[in-house]
């Protein structure tokens, strides 16, 4: 088994033509889906680094090939020293100015290294995604032009390249567009430097002998329902809901769409062509920045159960969505489906007391 696995800190599937955005330009991810499969309902347990950290490796095996491990990110967003355990070898490709520069320099090495070798599985993290932001001014241009049609004298605004966490006021339209126009000049950027990523796997001809692997830990919240990054364990869609994009060595399994629920924890069994556990229901949880929410779904409904509010908010009722309709989870039906709701709600409290999703190091 050879397998490379690219984790997009903060990636969202909102944010990807595979998954649906007609606007964001993100050609090489979008060919990345047409040549492999798209996993559609992939869903975190506990939207956290360290969580999903310890989904992703906390099953290994002693039979699992080598591990190795590009830190293409900033210190900061870094795994604590006690998972470094299950590392062969790593290696520091930290982004300077241009943030590909230095993986750049140092991924031609490692690919030399690694191709010698019968098995192996090479993890690159990835962190462009996560504030602040490395805009480039003309491809931010591209992303205001229709923003500034018709106003041929107006000042085309600066990237907001360092929005700060917490509420975000989604009545104020020229923030909204501001911050998303900027985010989807980064994921554009992003697509860019992995298409110069994937060209040197087809240089080291891994395109025919691994296979290629591309998820996420968390999408960051960029003001869909009021708050802006990590800011509150509330758990919508943009929040749970991860891109999981997988090319078969060889190309196998093209255009392949999986519809059925996975999760972080999935991740070892699809790179070693197991069967998948089958799921009807997906649960998350999180504990953090003063509260605790658990999140169930189902190919019909999502209902949100607020068990913690942070003493300084505002009360937070549980909420139910019907599915696959509302998709982002903008029409909150509880009151229509009362009886239903508070079924699921009664569950979840149950759920609460036997299942933990501490985020912790490896």
């Amino acid at each position: 088994m050879k397998s490379i696995v690219l984790i997009l800190r903060g990636c969202p599937v909102g944010c990807l033509g595979a998954y649906g955005n007609e606007w964001i330009v993100t050609p090489n991810l979008d060919a990345l889906a047409a040549q492999g499969t798209v996993y559609d309902r992939h869903y975190s347990d506990c939207p956290d680094p360290l969580a999903a950290r310890q989904a992703w490796w906390g099953g290994l095996r002693p039979d699992d090939p080598p591990r190795y491990l590009i830190r293409a990110q900033r210190p900061e967003h870094d795994a604590a020293p006690e998972s470094d355990a299950i590392w062969v070898e790593q290696f520091d490709a930290r982004p300077g100015l241009s943030p590909a520069d230095a993986l750049d320099a140092l991924l031609p090495k490692v690919l030399t290294q690694l191709v010698e070798l019968p098995n192996w599985l090479l993890v690159i993290e990835l962190d462009r995604l996560l504030p602040p932001w490395h805009v480039p001014p003309e491809l931010f241009a591209v992303y205001l032009e229709d923003l500034l049609e018709g106003e041929p004298d107006a000042e085309p605004p600066d990237p907001w390249v360092d929005p700060p966490v917490g509420w975000f006021d989604r009545d104020d339209f020229a923030s909204w567009e501001l911050l998303h126009r900027t985010f989807a000049t980064v994921v554009t950027q992003l697509d860019a430097e992995l298409g110069w990523l994937f060209e040197r796997f087809r240089e080291f001809q891994l395109d025919a002998s691994a296979d290629w692997l591309v998820t996420s830990d968390f999408g960051y919240p960029l003001g869909e329902h009021g708050i802006l990054g990590p800011f509150r364990p509330w758990l919508h869609e943009e929040f749970v809901h991860l891109p999981l994009l997988v090319r078969h060595a060889g190309g196998n399994h093209t255009g392949q769409r999986i519809d059925s629920f996975t999760q972080p924890v999935d991740l070892m069994a699809i790179l070693r062509s197991e069967s998948l556990l089958v799921r009807d229901v997906v649960i998350s949880k999180m504990e953090c920045y003063g509260g605790r929410e658990v999140a169930r779904r189902t190919a019909t409904e999502a209902i949100l159960l607020p068990l913690q509010v942070p003493d300084d908010d505002d009360p937070r009722a549980p909420q139910f969505y019907l599915k696959p309709d509302d998709r982002w989870e903008v029409n909150d039906v509880r009151s229509q489906f009362l009886d239903r709701a508070e079924e699921l709600e009664a569950e979840l409290r149950q759920l609460d007391a036997m299942i933990t999703f501490s985020p912790r190091p490896l």
